[in-house]
């Protein structure tokens, strides 16, 4: 079993294949993916003045970004069996946390 999910985990996804994981995956997981995504964008935006800096702020706390390394670890470990859902999660991780 573990070694399945490694290899899922492994494989890289593609945009169709990851947006389609998302599509399928459960409630709470989608969510916290969309969160990852809006944090990453928020993330990697430029605070080219003081009003933007504080718009950036605002999102990132508004998103609770802080909060991801620990929602995500709690998924990890609800969906431990969940060989879909912990690629999803992988790809996400690939994905986002470059970004930002």
């Amino acid at each position: 079993m573990i070694l399945a999910l490694l290899l899922a985990a492994a494989s890289p996804m593609d945009d169709a294949q990851f947006e389609a994981a998302r599509h399928h995956a459960p409630k709470d997981v989608k969510a916290v993916v969309d969160r990852w995504e809006d944090c990453a964008h928020w993330g990697g935006e430029e605070p080219y003045d003081k009003e933007r800096g504080r718009e950036i702020d605002r999102a990132l706390k508004a998103l609770r970004c802080d909060g991801l390394p620990r929602d995500v670890a709690f998924l990890r470990h609800r969906y431990a069996g969940k060989a879909s859902v912990q690629r999803l999660i992988e790809a996400a991780h690939m994905w986002f946390d470059s970004a930002g």
